[in-house]
């Protein structure tokens, strides 16, 4: 489902027409309104119009470090659209529209209309999947001063740890597009920080970009097996990137990017100091050398509404991309072993009859060390859409994974925390898997005190995992699941954008499962 277009103003002429004029950009207004819109009866109440007063607007210097465009360059409708979905893609903007209003002697002048969501976040949360609790207390800003900056500062305990988080990140920092992200954690069972000055590829006629990183954290993994901890051991993590790239631009609808860069991952592990859960202990890696990547799109874009949002523009790249990085760790430049090292990544989507759309989408990564492959990993995933009505949709998506001799301290695990719904987390473990999942979606036009967008699904959950786990445990077999769910998108803020409540009852003669699964979440989609 499309979002509406935009009436066109009064003596514009279409963009074609525009171009082939050789028409250039005259004055650009910025418009920003405020989380409410207090022009519509039913949000001119006391409520909103207090949290509009308490809400500071993004700037509007904010706004302009992001157009792709200036007074005086030629008009192109295609920038506009590249800008706001720039936009769009900002938590702390609900949307953003750009259009011509006004054509005279030659120049287009341009309206860019912007609205923000709430972006203090001072409270309470908390959640349950996969059998699972978490709760957490955060005091987080996304829009600090309006500067389109983060600040935050948490409290939050899962069945992992207990960890404290203090983080700021600012794309615009030091000047357009060239920010900083700093974080400090203290956890129960460790700590650690990160750093990082980067320059992005955020455009896709963006020419230069780098990046310099690094990091270092400690913590107690675990090891489980049916939802239970049944072995652990210590882990203390250094990385560091330094990284260079390059593109000649958009050109034809096409854009190649290339970079260069220099990457250190260290894995250190110990025993757990608990002697009932001393068990398998990875292999320490020390992996120093440069790498090189090529990255290819096609500039093809899909605008939408109610797929994986309700009521919210969603973007959506369909034109294909890929992405090859190698790398070589080298025992001459510090690293404990000679290996090469791959990352891939491809992605294309498709628009197909029936206002229906398929997203295919697959990775690879792995090491090639001592004549034979570590930590093989081939992944894909198929996401297919079928709009069956007003507010209706039917969604499935299948997705898998191909391992081999997997590092132990990155498992494979599938359970309610990531797809099997009826099932506790980390339920079944294995080098492979596949999983499938398929959704009626119903989204409503109920808009309860102007907060919460609501929709529902009924769903059906099935997969297994195949291949050796660490702890040499049995594997479940074939795990499924049916389900509903309330989803609740909290399209004013810039926090948890879709909540999800489900109850999931697993089609299992296990004795040792709930005969229903409760789950609460808050998701980036449907």
């Amino acid at each position: 489902m499309a979002p509406a277009a935009a009436e066109r103003a009064a003596g514009v002429p279409d963009d074609a027409t525009l171009e082939a004029a050789g028409a250039v950009i005259g004055s650009i207004t910025i418009v920003r309104n405020n989380v409410f819109d207090t022009s519509l009866d039913e949000e001119n109440k006391a409520p909103y119009r207090v949290a509009n007063r308490l809400h500071v607007l993004t700037r509007e210097s904010v706004i302009r470090k992001q157009l792709l465009f200036a007074p005086g360059d030629p008009y192109s409708h295609r920038l506009l659209e590249e800008t706001a979905r720039l936009l769009r893609a900002q938590t702390y903007l609900r949307e953003a529209e750009l259009r011509p209003v006004r054509y005279a002697d030659g120049a287009v002048d341009i309206r860019v209309e912007t609205r923000d969501v709430w972006t203090l976040n001072p409270g309470i949360s908390g959640g349950r999947k996969g059998g699972a609790n978490s709760f957490g207390i955060e005091l987080e800003e996304n829009n600090l001063f309006g500067t389109g900056a983060s600040l935050a500062l948490s409290r939050r305990t899962d069945s992992d740890r207990n960890e404290t988080l203090l983080r700021y990140a600012n794309a615009h920092l030091f000047r357009p597009w060239v920010g900083l992200t700093a974080e400090i954690n203290q956890n129960s069972d460790g700590n650690g920080g990160a750093l990082g000055v980067e320059k992005t590829f955020h455009a896709l006629d963006t020419r230069r970009a780098w990046g310099l990183s690094g990091g270092q954290l400690s913590l107690t993994q675990g090891l489980y097996a049916r939802g239970d901890k049944v072995s652990e051991f210590r882990q203390k993590n250094q990385d560091f990137n330094a990284w260079w790239g390059w593109s000649r631009g958009l050109r034809e609808g096409h854009v190649s990017r290339y970079s260069v860069g220099l990457r250190k991952l260290e894995r250190q592990f110990q025993p757990s100091l608990d002697p009932a859960l001393v068990g398998p202990l990875p292999q320490d890696r020390n992996l120093v050398g440069p790498w090189i990547s090529i990255e290819s799109i096609r500039d093809d874009w899909a605008l939408l509404r109610n797929y994986d949002q309700i009521g919210i523009t969603e973007d959506e790249l369909l034109g294909r991309r890929y992405l090859l990085r190698v790398g070589r760790s080298d025992t001459g430049m510090g690293a404990d072993r000679d290996a090469w090292w791959l990352e891939a990544e491809a992605s294309r989507g498709y628009r197909l009859p029936e206002r229906s759309q398929l997203r295919l989408s697959s990775a690879l990564s792995g090491r090639w060390e001592d004549g034979d492959s570590r930590d093989l990993r081939l992944t894909g995933s198929a996401r297919f859409y079928r709009e069956t009505g007003r507010n209706r949709l039917f969604f499935a998506i299948l997705d898998g994974q191909y391992g081999r001799n997997l590092d132990l301290d990155n498992p494979t695990y599938l359970g309610g925390d990531n797809g099997l719904r009826g099932y506790p987390q980390r339920w079944a473990s294995g080098e492979s898997f596949a999983r499938l999942s398929v959704e009626q979606r119903y989204y409503t036009d109920w808009f309860p005190w102007r907060l919460f967008r609501v929709g529902g699904a009924i769903f059906a959950d099935v997969g297994r995992t195949w291949g050796r786990n660490g702890l040499g445990t049995q594997n479940p077999g074939i795990l499924a699941d049916i389900g509903v769910g309330l989803r609740l998108s909290n399209s004013r803020s810039a926090f948890a954008r879709v909540i999800h409540v489900d109850l999931a009852i697993p089609l299992d003669s296990d004795p040792s499962l709930k005969n229903v699964e409760f789950l609460i979440e808050a998701r980036r989609e449907f």
